[in-house]
C-alpha cells in the first residue's frame, strides 16, 4: 500500500520544528498560539495568573504627565479632608439667632424679587412704548436712553479723602473707565490715614497687582473701611492672597468682594485664602465663588464663627449675614 508506506516514512523521517517556527511571520505564529491555546488543556502545575495570554497589547493613548497626575491626586485629598474636617455642627447659633437671621434673609430676598419684578414690568412697558413709536414715527430713529454714567469728580473727591473730610464716607469708583493707575494709588495712599471713609468701590476699573498689593498695605493701617468691592478687575491669586494675609491686622472690614477677575484664582491661592482667614475674627461677608468645596466649606465655617461671635458678645442690632457665592444664595 503506497498510502501507508509514505506515512511511515514521514513518522521516521526527523521534523525540524524550530526550522519550521522560524520561517512563520509574527503574525502566524500568534496565530498558532492561539490555536494552542484552545487545543491543549492548561498545565495544572502552572499558577493560575501565568496560564493566561497576555492580551494587554493595544497603541498609545497618549503621553503620560505624572506631575500633572499628582498635582491632581494632592489636592483632591486636601479638598476632601478640609471638607470632612470643618463641617459645622447644626447648633452652632442659639434657635433664636438663628430664627432671626433666617428671617431677614427671607426678607432681604422677598425684597429683591419684588424689585426685580417691577424692574421687569418696567422694562415691557418701555418697549411697548418703544414698539408704538416706532409704528407711528417709521422714518424717526428709536430714542436710546444713553447708559447710566458714574459721575463721581475724580480730583475734587480725592482731595477731600486727602484731607479726611467727614462728609465723605463712601467712595464708589465703579465702572469708570481709564482712570490712571497713578490716581488710583493716590486714592489708596489716601485711605490710610482716612477716618471716615465706610464703603470703597473700585470694580471694573482696571485694578492690577501692583494695586492689589497697595491695598493690603492700606488695610493694615486704614481703621474706617467696613466694605471694600474690587470685583471685575486684573487681579491675580497672588494679589488676592496679599490682600486676606493682611485682614489678620484688621478688625474692622466686614465685607469683601473680589469677584469675577480676568485671571483665575487657582486651587493653590483657595487654599492659601481658606488658611489665612482663621486668623481674622470681624469678615462677615465675601463675594467670591470658590471652585474646591474644601476651601469652600473652611470659608462658611469661618464667616458662620464671626457671626455668632458677634451675636455672643450682644451686638444683635448689627445687620449681618454670611454671603458667598455658591448657588448665588446666602449661606448660613
Amino acid at each position: 500500500n503506497v498510502h501507508s508506506e509514505i506515512k511511515h516514512d514521514l513518522n521516521e523521517e526527523e521534523i525540524d520544528e524550530d526550522e519550521i517556527l522560524a520561517m512563520l511571520s509574527p503574525e502566524e505564529l500568534q496565530e498558532l498560539q492561539s490555536e494552542m491555546d484552545i487545543m491543549i488543556a492548561p498545565d495544572e502545575r502552572v499558577p493560575v495568573g501565568q496560564r493566561q495570554k497576555d492580551q494587554t497589547e493595544k497603541p498609545p493613548t497618549g503621553t503620560f504627565d505624572h506631575r500633572s497626575l499628582v498635582d491632581y491626586l494632592y489636592w483632591e485629598k486636601e479638598s476632601k479632608r478640609m471638607h470632612e474636617e470643618e463641617r459645622v455642627p447644626a447648633t452652632l447659633l442659639p434657635s433664636e439667632v438663628r430664627k432671626e437671621i433666617i428671617e431677614e434673609i427671607i426678607e432681604e430676598i422677598v425684597e429683591e424679587v419684588e424689585e426685580a419684578e417691577e424692574s421687569d414690568e418696567r422694562e415691557e412697558r418701555r418697549d411697548e412704548k418703544d414698539e408704538k413709536s416706532s409704528d407711528e414715527h417709521e422714518n424717526t430713529d428709536k430714542q436710546v436712553d444713553p447708559p447710566v454714567r458714574n459721575e463721581t469728580n475724580l480730583d475734587s473727591t480725592l482731595d477731600k479723602i486727602r484731607k479726611n473730610n467727614p462728609s465723605v464716607t463712601e467712595v464708589n469708583l465703579n465702572n469708570i473707565e481709564n482712570i490712571p493707575k497713578e490716581m488710583l494709588l493716590d486714592y489708596v495712599n489716601g485711605l490710610k490715614k482716612n477716618k471716615h471713609v465706610k464703603t470703597f468701590s473700585i470694580a471694573n476699573t482696571g485694578v492690577d497687582e501692583n494695586i492689589a498689593f497697595n491695598l493690603a498695605n492700606m488695610l493694615r493701617e486704614n481703621r474706617s473701611i467696613t466694605t471694600l468691592n474690587i470685583e471685575s478687575n486684573f487681579i491675580t491669586g497672588k494679589g488676592i492672597v496679599a490682600i486676606i494675609r493682611c485682614l489678620q491686622f484688621n478688625e474692622t472690614l466686614t465685607e469683601l468682594r473680589f469677584h469675577n477677575q480676568r485671571h483665575m484664582l487657582g486651587h493653590h491661592s483657595e487654599m492659601e485664602i481658606s488658611r489665612l482667614l482663621k486668623a481674622n475674627n470681624t469678615l462677615l461677608k465675601m463675594g467670591y465663588h470658590f471652585e474646591l468645596p474644601g476651601p469652600r466649606m473652611v470659608v462658611t465655617n469661618i464667616l458662620t464663627r464671626n457671626l455668632d461671635q458677634m451675636t455672643t458678645f450682644g451686638h444683635r442690632d448689627i445687620y449681618c449675614f454670611i454671603f458667598i457665592l455658591v448657588d448665588r444664595s446666602p449661606l448660613l
